[in-house]
């Protein structure tokens, strides 16, 4: 008598493979060998590869988003469900396939792969802050993955506030400190994201006038290669702003282009997005992606999006003001003055009233996650990947 095991492959995957949620099929892959096979073809060339997935940090949880968007002019929904609800996070990063958790309390780092269900704790040389800024990113044959710090220190003979740079290597395990001397500044509530093993940054470029004072220039981005562990030169965003008062955020579509999303705050009912051409170490090129005239404005911590080449639109993460209280809201935009909301929760008052951004809890996005099979060299099982 013929078994699911006896089933064609073409048959199992396309019909019963397809409808597992990517990060169950640790489970699926270990029944058999032939199954096993069949799950990583899956995931490298197949269906699942093609189709992108969206991690989100909801009130300092990891959750699977699935946005559900009508053909017609219907209102669209968002469903979550939760994965990594074990301990708490402040800030989340992903790089093909990986996810670089940071801890609430600024302990450590959690490294994780949701679809081989491995994770990997990174301790700090020294320790961690609120404002450090990461980003996770590999060599140039993706076989060595790192992890970039960039922190705010005092210079012990002139005592001003500088930039350190800390680089973690996965194969050896260890920190080390990077010589860098930046002209540029990076501010520590704008996120990097990664692209192809490398970093980028939106960047303010810094002119020195009248000997010591420092005039600040917004509208460029830099980027962090890790086969070189250096930084490359400012590149320019499609704008420009002398004083400072613009609002960026950047993404990436797909795993070849980075996109910009922008808000001048004198002109706040109005938001850009661009997609790069063309990018490069030494090289950038813009296409505007859409503008729409709004009626929100993006908070300073907030606003990561991701975009949907094929349905034209982006959806954009906020805090959504009310009277007395503030509400994690999805803003999903597009051409032609295409504009619905959907409010996911009310975001929970953390009580912290010295820091007000640090009041409520923002929702974050990580785009074009697409699930990858980097082993993190873990010596033994740990209770948190039992769970998953």
């Amino acid at each position: 008598m013929k078994t699911i095991f006896d089933l064609p492959g073409e048959l199992l995957e396309d019909e019963i493979f397809s409808r597992v949620p990517m990060t169950s099929l640790r489970s699926v892959r270990s029944t058999c060998r032939k199954w096993n096979s069949l799950c990583k073809n899956r995931i490298l060339f197949g269906k699942a590869a093609a189709a992108k997935k969206q991690f989100m940090m909801m009130d300092s949880r990891i959750c699977l988003m699935n946005l559900d968007l009508p053909k017609d002019d219907g209102d669209p929904s968002i469903k979550q469900v939760s994965l990594l609800d074990q301990i708490e996070i402040s800030k989340v990063f992903q790089c093909n396939g990986l996810l670089l958790c940071v801890l609430k309390d600024c302990s450590r780092l959690l490294v994780w792969n949701p679809y081989l269900a491995q994770t990997r704790w990174i301790e700090p040389r020294i320790s961690f802050q609120s404002s450090d800024r990461f980003a996770v990113g590999h060599d140039d044959n993706n076989l060595n993955h790192k992890i970039l710090r960039i922190s705010d220190e005092i210079h012990p003979v002139t005592s001003k506030h500088v930039l350190g740079f800390e680089l973690y290597d996965f194969s050896s395990g260890s920190w080390k400190v990077l010589d860098v001397t930046p002209h540029w500044e990076i501010w520590s509530h704008l996120r990097g994201v990664s692209l192809k093993g490398n970093a980028y940054f939106p960047a303010q470029k810094k002119i020195i006038e009248a000997g010591t004072k420092i005039r600040r220039v917004a509208g460029f981005f830099l980027s962090f290669d890790f086969t070189t562990e250096s930084f490359g030169p400012l590149l320019p965003l499609p704008f420009q702003s002398q004083h400072g008062g613009v609002f960026t955020s950047l993404s990436c579509v797909r795993e070849d282009q980075l996109a910009v999303l922008y808000q001048h705050w004198e002109a706040q009912e109005t938001v850009e997005i661009s997609v790069t051409d063309k990018i490069g170490p030494n090289v950038v090129s813009w296409t505007k992606f859409l503008k729409l005239v709004t009626s929100f404005c993006l908070h300073p911590y907030s606003g990561s999006f991701f975009i949907d080449e094929e349905k034209k639109i982006a959806v954009v993460f906020v805090l959504e003001r009310a009277k007395a209280c503030r509400y994690q809201t999805a803003h999903v935009i597009g051409q032609d003055g295409y504009f619905k909301s959907v409010r996911i929760r009310e975001a929970p008052d953390l009580g912290n009233t010295f820091h007000h951004h640090e009041r409520y809890c923002a929702p974050l996005v990580c785009s074009s996650f697409r699930p990858c099979l980097v082993q993190l060299q873990i010596k033994q099982p740990t209770v948190l990947m039992e769970r998953m």
